[in-house]
């Protein structure tokens, strides 16, 4: 049998196997997945940067003034809060403020620039240092006039601001105190260092006070939908748990002592405050 040998072996010519070509149209949903999640990455990091720094804007409250305070605020506690929009919203409460809640003027010009959730910030109509010192000495006034239903401390809100607290003998006698005293560790409220405050009020106070201009609620004070058992408080938190604008004069800084004494009877369900 014969076998064919070539007389040259470079005669042979090997063609390698090459895949057809793709047009660059083949890729082009990938290329576009590929941008849309590259500029959505980056969308998300400028959204997470300016939102920090909003938070570190505000200043020490009570969540840790770092990025893990941010993060537990903006992805943990802010999906159960109210909208900023509802802060004014008084339809869950009922009529029938004290008289001297009544009796106070509706409060002149526009309400001041609030930010914030934990912690909840004044940033306009701020007032100067002089009258943070004076609303400091209405506290201890207040407290002084009051020893034995009324003490002062850092707030166990905020940590780094003083508080109002109902007085230990009244908080011990627990079946006549109410459930948003035992929640709030008694205490009725706290000052900021822009001069405004955080207080309890009752809701019949509070529908007032809100709708006269003085203050809004802070954005856990309400009442959770049913799917999560409607919980009156977070973080201990109830609905009448008011941000009162800093008093910008003497006749604002009355104002606000008649709401401080106003919380207090309602904290302490004691008709025999003695204020300022």
């Amino acid at each position: 049998m014969d076998i064919y040998t070539p007389d040259d072996v470079s005669d042979l010519r090997f063609t390698p196997f090459s895949p057809p070509s793709l047009s660059l149209f083949h890729y082009f949903p990938t290329y576009l997945l590929v941008i849309g999640l590259i500029t959505f990455l980056w969308r998300c990091f400028n959204w997470c940067l300016r939102d920090y720094q909003a938070f570190k804007d505000l200043g020490p409250g009570g969540t840790p003034y770092n990025v893990y305070g941010w993060l537990s605020v903006t992805f943990f506690l802010k999906p159960f809060t109210l909208a900023e929009r509802d802060t004014l919203w008084t339809g869950d409460y009922p009529d029938g403020a004290h008289k001297e809640v009544q009796a106070l003027p509706v409060r002149r010009g526009q309400r001041p620039d609030i930010r914030g959730i934990a912690p909840q910030r004044q940033f306009s109509q701020c007032p100067t240092r002089e009258m943070n010192k004076q609303v400091l000495s209405l506290f201890t006034s207040v407290v002084h006039n009051n020893p034995n239903i009324l003490q002062q401390n850092l707030s166990s809100f905020e940590k780094h601001h003083l508080a109002l607290f109902v007085h230990p003998s009244v908080l011990a006698n627990s079946s006549k105190v109410s459930d948003v005293v035992i929640a709030s560790k008694g205490e009725l409220g706290h000052i900021h260092g822009d001069t405004s405050l955080h207080l309890y009020l009752s809701p019949q106070d509070a529908k007032v006070v809100i709708e006269k201009g003085w203050a809004q609620r802070h954005r856990l004070a309400r009442t959770q939908p049913w799917w999560l058992g409607h919980k009156k408080f977070i973080c201990g938190i109830g609905d009448t748990f008011l941000l009162i604008y800093a008093p910008r004069d003497e006749s604002e800084l009355k104002v606000l002592s008649t709401l401080i004494g106003a919380s207090a009877r309602f904290m302490t369900g004691s008709n025999d405050i003695v204020l300022p």
